[in-house]
C-alpha cells in the first residue's frame, strides 16, 4: 500500500512538471505486493484512480477483502489431516516394531513434515486478481501488456530468481506471477506453474533494477516500503493492540514473535537493497538511480495488522505525503534527472516491490 500512495504523490509532481505520468515509463519490475501495482501501471490504470479507491473504499474499483487475500483453504486442511494420520501411523508401527515408545522429540521430528507449506492459499487471490483485471479492462496476460513488465519470484526448488514476462515465463497469467511474486514464506504457501513452486520475490536477491538497466534504462525509479524500524523504548511505544489489555509494548520484541521476524526480515531487505544498488551504480555509472522509502522513525506505521483494511488505508496516506514531502526537499534533483531523459529519449524504469517499487 505504501508503494502505492507514493506513486500517486510522484504521479502528480511528473504532471505538473510536464513530464508526464507513472504511466508513460518504458520498463517495469515488479516484486512482492509491488508486483500488483507494476501490473496496474504498466497496464495504464492512472495511479490517483488505484490510490483513491482505497482511501475512498470505492466500491466500483472492486477493492480486495480481507478473505480475498488471507483464507484458509479447507484443501490444506484436508492435506494437513492426511499427512497427520500419515506419520502417526508410521510411528506406531515403528513403536511396535522396535518395541519402545517413540520419545516426544522423535514424534515432533517426524511431524514437522505434516505442518501446511503455508499458513494461507493464494488460490483466492489468484481468482480475485484475475476478476479484477477484467473488470477493469486490463490485460491478464503479459503478451497484452501495452509495457515492459517484469515479475520477480524465486524457484523454490533451485534457489534461483525466476523472471515472469521473460524467456519460459514469458506469457504467464498475471493473476499467477503476481501470486507467485507474493508467496511470502511461511505466511502463504508456494504457487506452482507448469511443475514448478515459486516463493515471493524479495526472499532472495532484493534489488531486480538489473532487468531494467540491462534494457538500456538510463533512470531507474525504486519504491521501497521495508525499512526497520528506528525506535527509542525510553520515548515512546509502539502499536500493538494488546498493550490496553497486557501490557505496554516498549519494546519491538513486545509484539510477539512476528514482530521481532518482520524487524528482522526489514534489516535484512534494506541492507541488501542498498548493496544492490550500489552494485548496479559501480556496473552502470551513467545510470541514475532514484530512491523511494519511508524513514526509519516514521515506520511504525507498518507495524500495524496488514490484515486490517484500516490499517491498509493509512499505509497508503502515509505513503503519499511522506513522498510529496521528500519531493518537496529533492524536486530540484528530480527534476534534472527526468530533464535529462527527456533530452536524450533513453528508457526511463520504474521498479516495483519490496525492494524495487515504481
Amino acid at each position: 500500500m505504501y508503494e502505492l500512495g507514493a506513486l500517486a504523490a510522484i504521479d502528480e509532481w511528473l504532471r505538473r512538471e510536464g513530464f508526464g505520468t507513472v504511466n508513460d515509463f518504458d520498463v517495469y519490475v515488479g516484486t512482492s505486493a509491488g508486483s500488483f501495482v507494476a501490473t496496474i501501471l504498466a497496464a495504464g490504470m492512472p495511479a490517483r484512480t488505484a490510490y483513491r479507491a482505497v482511501v475512498e473504499e470505492d466500491a466500483s474499483m472492486m477493492p480486495a477483502r480481507r478473505t480475498d487475500i488471507y483464507r484458509f483453504d479447507a484443501r490444506q486442511g484436508l492435506g494437513i489431516a492426511l499427512d497427520l494420520a500419515g506419520v502417526l501411523g508410521s510411528a506406531v508401527k515403528r513403536s511396535l516394531g522396535e518395541r519402545r515408545l517413540l520419545g516426544i522429540g522423535e514424534l515432533v521430528g517426524d511431524l514437522v513434515d505434516a505442518l501446511p507449506a503455508g499458513i494461507f492459499s493464494l488460490r483466492h487471490y489468484e481468482r480475485y486478481l484475475d476478476r479484477f483485471l477484467r473488470h477493469h479492462g486490463l490485460p491478464t496476460r503479459f503478451s497484452e501488456v501495452p509495457r515492459s513488465l517484469f515479475i520477480t519470484a524465486n524457484d523454490l526448488d533451485s534457489g534461483h530468481r525466476a523472471v515472469f514476462g521473460d524467456g519460459a515465463l514469458a506469457d504467464v497469467p498475471l493473476a499467477t506471477a503476481i501470486c507467485a511474486s507474493s508467496a511470502f514464506p511461511l505466511f502463504f504457501e508456494p504457487v506452482r506453474w507448469d511443475g514448478r513452486d515459486y516463493v515471493d520475490g524479495a526472499v532472495g536477491k532484493v534489488a531486480h533494477a538489473d532487468l531494467a538497466l540491462r534494457r538500456g534504462a538510463s533512470l531507474v525509479l525504486i519504491v521501497n516500503p521495508l525499512v526497520p524500524l528506528k525506535h527509542d523504548p525510553r520515548r515512546g511505544s509502539v502499536p500493538t493492540p494488546v498493550r490496553s489489555v497486557l501490557r505496554e509494548a516498549r519494546h519491538i520484541r513486545d509484539k510477539g514473535l512476528l514482530g521481532v521476524f518482520s524487524q528482522a526480515s526489514k534489516m535484512s531487505t534494506r541492507t541488501k537493497l542498498h548493496q544492490g544498488i550500489r552494485r548496479y551504480q559501480a556496473a552502470w555509472p551513467d545510470a541514475r538511480l532514484l530512491l523511494v522509502e519511508p524513514r526509519d522513525e516514521e515506520a511504525d506505521h507498518f507495524l500495524r495488522n496488514p490484515m486490517s483494511m484500516e490499517s491498509r488505508r493509512q499505509m497508503i496516506e502515509y505513503g503519499y505525503r511522506s513522498t510529496v514531502s521528500l519531493l518537496e526537499r529533492d524536486g530540484a534533483s528530480w527534476r534534472v534527472a527526468f530533464a535529462r531523459e527527456q533530452a536524450t529519449a533513453l528508457p526511463t524504469v520504474a521498479a516495483a516491490g519490496n525492494a524495487s517499487g515504481a
